[in-house]
């Protein structure tokens, strides 16, 4: 081999590790991977109030997807978005303390949602959001500062302070009418899913998710107990502890439409696999068919497309973790996705976990 063919060689070297990898909208597998709960959480929260919170608002009407553009890449994920009968939309933020400077995250949020709009086409100059934040029991109307005024910006909150709720009358109301077997309305289904952060403390607070987790177990009415449980993880999921989540998500699942979501979730990321198959080799032989043989070609696509793969796995472990789910979870998905055996899906995510 001349010294020419060797240099030629190790160009081509350095341009295959410098070939750009086929992007996967991490938007969309986020918000098509949405887990059981939000889904079951969002349909069920269509026309219900928030007025047991204190809050003299519309009606929810329709509730959106938190995973909205990024301003900066530590940003973490809104609470909850909902649509609101008179056509606004109200950012949901839960706080077990106050500080002004939140004030500046609000914003964000506010930028976040006005991105989103703007991608959906919808005239800016028709519409109005709200920013709501409901504070656990640890924080006392009169010690907080709604609005936020610097000038040219001005930030006005909607606060709901659940101290004003009498958590342990509730609970023993909503616990006499579960045990004598009367329906639940409304207002008693919406204090149940937020009555554990009516409690100062933390510790307090993880307790009553528990006392609360066992009350849901004994209703027998399956669409309010799916309810919720999906309410309670949603609502509390800053502090619940992780065996009790994954008790929940588990019950979830073996519901009709816990089983009819995961499928779903399952079919797109074998989509997205194949997406990414299909695209990695079409880069990968574009670029050094003009350089190399058809079994170069075939071992470098091999090469690429598995690398791919491993990143995707990891994506997934950090998608379950991030949400505070289970190892079990990620490895599940990896072998509906991948084709691996438990053993062979359970290695490759512990990797990554």
């Amino acid at each position: 081999m001349d010294g020419k063919e060797q240099n030629r060689r190790k160009k081509r070297g350095k341009q295959n590790k410098k070939r750009a990898v086929p992007k996967v909208d991490k938007t969309a597998i986020a918000y098509q991977n949405k887990d059981i709960v939000s889904k079951i959480f969002g349909e069920a929260m269509k026309e219900k109030s928030l007025h047991v919170y204190g809050l003299d608002i519309p009606k929810v009407l329709d509730v959106m997807p938190t995973n909205l553009p990024s301003l900066e890449l530590n940003e973490l994920r809104i609470d909850n978005i909902f649509l609101l009968e008179d056509g606004s939309y109200a950012i949901i933020d839960y706080e077990s303390r106050y500080r002004y400077i939140n004030k500046v995250k609000y914003l964000g949020y506010v930028l976040r949602v006005l991105r989103r709009l703007i991608k959906d086409k919808v005239d800016l100059r028709k519409v109005k959001i709200r920013i709501i934040i409901i504070y656990t029991a640890d924080v006392r109307r009169g010690t907080t500062e709604p609005a936020l005024q610097v000038g040219a910006v001005q930030l006005i909150t909607e606060e709901a302070f659940l101290i004003e709720i009498d958590a342990d009358a509730e609970y023993q109301r909503i616990l006499k009418k579960v045990e004598e077997k009367q329906p639940l309305d409304e207002e008693d289904q919406m204090k149940m899913i937020i009555l554990p952060l009516a409690y100062r403390g933390k510790e307090r607070q993880k307790e009553a998710v528990k006392k609360m987790v066992e009350l849901i177990k004994s209703i027998e009415e399956q669409n309010t107990q799916r309810f919720l449980f999906a309410g309670v993880l949603s609502f509390t999921d800053k502090i619940i502890d992780e065996e009790v989540a994954e008790e929940i998500r588990r019950r979830l699942e073996m519901t009709k439409v816990g089983r009819i979501i995961y499928e779903e979730k399952i079919a797109y990321g074998k989509e997205v696999a194949d997406r990414v198959k299909e695209e990695v080799t079409k880069e990968v032989t574009k670029e050094v068919t003009k350089e190399v043989t058809k079994e170069v070609t075939k071992e470098v696509t091999k090469s690429v497309t598995t690398f791919q793969i491993e990143k995707a796995i990891a994506g997934v472990t950090a998608y379950w973790k991030e949400r505070h789910g289970a190892m079990i979870d990620a490895v599940e998905q990896v072998m509906a996705i991948y084709g691996f055996n438990e053993s062979e899906a359970k290695a490759k995510v512990e990797q990554y976990w």
